[in-house]
Order: C-alpha cells, then sequence, then structure tokens
C-alpha cells in the first residue's frame, strides 16, 4: 500500500507540476511513457480495501505488472481458477457472470490509471523539431521551378512509432502547395515487413484520392536518404483536426463515426488488383486450417507469456476455437488501423484517413471488427453498419465481425508481449517506449478485449 502511494503521488506531480515546463518532443514523450509505467505500476502494487494479509499477490508481480489490471486485487486467485475452469466444466451463465465482474474491476482500475495520466496540466509546453527544415528546403529548391522557394511555419507533430511528421508551408515562386505534410522514416531504423514504404504509399494515395476516398493528396516522394537521412514522403495538408488524439479514445459524433462507416466501405470497394499493387497479402490465411492454426499461435502466445491469466482472455481464445469456420473467403484493401487517432474531421465531417502504412489486402471484417470497440462507444453497431452498407459495403455478418474483433485484440497482445515487454523484461532494451508498451499498453488492450467479449456473451444469451 506504502510502495503504492509513493507511486501514485511520483505519478500525479510529474504529469501536473514538470510536464508543462518540458520543451521538445522526445524529452515530453518519455516523461509520458514514464508516468504511465509509474500508474501500471501502482495499480499493481495496491491491494485495495478488502484484500486478506495471506493473498499471495507477489505471485503476479514477480515478473512484471499483471496485464489483467484486476489480478492483484483480493480477486487475483479467484479469477486465476475461474480462467483455466474454461474450455471445461464452466458453464455458460457462470462464464457470463464471471466475464461481467472481471470487466467492472477492470474499469475501476483503469478509471484510476486514467485520473492521474489525463489530469490537466499546469500550463502547455513547447515542442521542437527533429527533421531539419533547412535541409527539406534545400531539397524542395531542386525540384523544378522552385529555385527560391522557402519554407516557413515547420511544426513537428505526434506520429507513430515508425514515422516522423511534420506540418509546413512554402513561399516563393513554385508549383507544389502551400501548405503540405513531411512524413519521414525514422533514421537508421530498418523498415519492418509489415509497413509499406514509401514508393507504395505514395501510389496507394494517388489511387485513393482519384477513387474520391478522403485521404492526403500525394506531392513527392524521395527514396534517397542523403536528403534527410531517411526516405520520406510529402502530401498536402488537409484541413481539420484529429478526432482524438489518444488512440483509446471513441469519437464524440456519432456523425463522424457514421462518416468512417462510409469512407470504410469506399475503401472495401476499390478493385484490389487494380488500385492494391504490391501490398501484403493478408495476415490470415483464408481456410480454416490457417484460421485454427493462427488461433492456436495467439493462444500459445498469450499462455506462453502473460504474467496472470485473465477470464476474458481465456474466453475468447475459446469463442475464437469454436468460430473458425464462421469467416468466409473475401478479398479487400483494408486499412489495419482506421480508428480515430488517424482521421481529421472538421463540422462533423470526415477530411482524411491518415497512416496508410499498414494497408493490406484482407478480409474487410478486419477493418471493421478492428474499430467495433471505438464505434460500439459511441452508436449503436446497427447503425454503423446500415451506413457502410448504404455505401456500398458488403453485408458482413455479425459472427464475422465478432471473430476479427476479437482477434485483432489477441494479435495485438501477442505482439506487445512478445515484441515490447519481453525484450524490456529480459534485458534486451531499457527504452522508456518499450516498458510503456509492455506495462501500459497491454492492460488498456486486455480491457477492450473484455468490452468486446463482454458483448458477444451479452448478445449470445
Amino acid at each position: 500500500m506504502t510502495q503504492a502511494r509513493y507511486l501514485w503521488s511520483a505519478a500525479a506531480a510529474l504529469r501536473t507540476r514538470v510536464r508543462p515546463f518540458v520543451n521538445g518532443n522526445a524529452a515530453r514523450d518519455a516523461l509520458d511513457n514514464s508516468i504511465r509505467v509509474l500508474t501500471t505500476m501502482a495499480n499493481a502494487l495496491e491491494p485495495g480495501p478488502d484484500m486478506p494479509d495471506a493473498m499471495p499477490v507477489d505471485i503476479a508481480l514477480l515478473a512484471g505488472p499483471p496485464e489483467n489490471m484486476a489480478a492483484h486485487r483480493n480477486s487475483a486467485d479467484a479469477i486465476a481458477k475461474l480462467a483455466v475452469q474454461i474450455g471445461g466444466d464452466i458453464t455458460p451463465q457462470k462464464l457470463r457472470e464471471a466475464a461481467r465482474w472481471e470487466r467492472t474491476l477492470l474499469d475501476e482500475a483503469l478509471a484510476r490509471i486514467d485520473s492521474v495520466e489525463r489530469a490537466e496540466p499546469l500550463e502547455e509546453g513547447k515542442g521542437v523539431n527533429s527533421i531539419d527544415p533547412d535541409r527539406l528546403q534545400a531539397y524542395l529548391r531542386r525540384q523544378p521551378g522552385c529555385e527560391d522557394v522557402n519554407v516557413t511555419a515547420f511544426r513537428l507533430v505526434v506520429g507513430g512509432r515508425s514515422r516522423q511528421t511534420a506540418l509546413f508551408s512554402i513561399s516563393g515562386h513554385c508549383n507544389l502547395p502551400e501548405k503540405m505534410v513531411i512524413q519521414r522514416g525514422i533514421p537508421g531504423q530498418a523498415a519492418g515487413a509489415a509497413f509499406l514504404d514509401e514508393t507504395r504509399q505514395y501510389a496507394l494515395l494517388r489511387e485513393l484520392h482519384a477513387a474520391g476516398m478522403r485521404v492526403p493528396r500525394p506531392v513527392l516522394v524521395e527514396t534517397d536518404a542523403q536528403w534527410l537521412d531517411a526516405p520520406f514522403l510529402l502530401v498536402e495538408q488537409v484541413s481539420g483536426t484529429p478526432v482524438q488524439p489518444d488512440y483509446w479514445l471513441p469519437a464524440d459524433s456519432e456523425a463522424i463515426v457514421l462518416d468512417l462507416a462510409r469512407q470504410m466501405a469506399l475503401l472495401h470497394a476499390q478493385p484490389a488488383d487494380r488500385v492494391g499493387p504490391g501490398l501484403a497479402g493478408a495476415r490470415l490465411g483464408q481456410d480454416r486450417a490457417a484460421r485454427q492454426e493462427e488461433v492456436e499461435r495467439l493462444a500459445a502466445a498469450w499462455n506462453g507469456s502473460a504474467h496472470w491469466p485473465s477470464i476474458n482472455v481465456s474466453g475468447a481464445i475459446a469463442w475464437l476455437r469454436d468460430h473458425v469456420d464462421c469467416v468466409d473467403d473475401r478479398r479487400a484493401i483494408v486499412h489495419n488501423d482506421m480508428v480515430f487517432h488517424n482521421i481529421l474531421a472538421e463540422d462533423e465531417r470526415i477530411t482524411a484517413i491518415l497512416d496508410w502504412e499498414q494497408c493490406a489486402i484482407g478480409h474487410p471484417g478486419e477493418d471493421l471488427g478492428y474499430c467495433y470497440p471505438v464505434v460500439i462507444a459511441v452508436t449503436d453497431w446497427e447503425r454503423f453498419m446500415a451506413a457502410y452498407r448504404e455505401a456500398g459495403g458488403a453485408d458482413i455478418p455479425q459472427r464475422q465481425i465478432d471473430f476479427f474483433a476479437l482477434r485483432a485484440g489477441l494479435r495485438l497482445m501477442s505482439l506487445v508481449l512478445a515484441g515490447g515487454r519481453d525484450s524490456f523484461e529480459g534485458g534486451l532494451t531499457d527504452d522508456i517506449l518499450v516498458a510503456s508498451a509492455g506495462a501500459h499498453f497491454s492492460q488498456r488492450l486486455l480491457h477492450r478485449i473484455a468490452v468486446v467479449f463482454n458483448s458477444i456473451l451479452e448478445r449470445d444469451q
């Protein structure tokens, strides 16, 4: 209890008293992730008012923070016992009650973490850029008719972990757009197989923009790293602001959510053979054997890496095993991260869908299942699907969307545990971003899996 109070206090002080005075995006990102680690560990150490002295909470903490935010409390033993019963003799009614109970505990834990992590800062800090605007200006002056162009109003913005993004304007005589965005790869970081390179993103955006999708118009692509130390892509700036700056938050507007349905339908209606050359194939094989193999791989990843069991994850794995036959054979271009932190909007209307680096050929249910948790937080799912179908989307059965929603959560969990947390705990890195991914992202992701699984159980009654 005492250790937890120290950590909560330190996290709150860093958030409200230190963060406002920290300049530089890299420093603020490191501070934010440090706060996340502190709040996660504080929650894990918090015993709760009813915990017996003999409760073996140390089991859950030996290897690090439990993915299950509720497991440290006096419910730890009960959660473990119920989780291992799933797939055995537990009744459907008992499973629904247990999953709902754990979901309530997760809600309470997450609310306390949020109260610290999202506390209002005393004042806004100021950021600096890490892409050299002078070198960018030198590059632009090499373009035909742009010899006297000047880069102005250059500002780095928060982006993903595989790209750096900045907004800027230009002045002078030039046939390029006045306002542009640059996306540059991280210098020295090898491009992962799961991400599209800049040339393929350029070609894809050109096709989608011509098809009427609300995506940034691509302007230039450069693969020679000599200019800015890594390949980069320039697109025209689009009006609007991010619907949500936080990956975990739903939209505030139902109109924007329904607009997402229409944009998603337009994407899935694009001819994959013409629009998607060079895109990776589906992560999931379309036959039953491939689906079953992936479910078992995800189950093995969870069972081999989790610090504590979860009723909802065990239930989700059992459900996927029972429903591998529900997915049909469809092919479409899928975005794979089409939620509100990657969407700009203005006047209740989407103006641009961003970050196409994970785009692939897959099943349209992958995008639908991925956005399901944040959509149902705002509107009825059938309203979303009605808008999707009216805009040309296929009639995807709910069972398939459920399958892909659970699969998305488990797949992300396996990537976080194996690719991030284990490397940190194994001593391969001391990067605070990696520590945060294992301690912070996994807990929120478990909560999202619980939301989806409980939704399925309620409909199955």
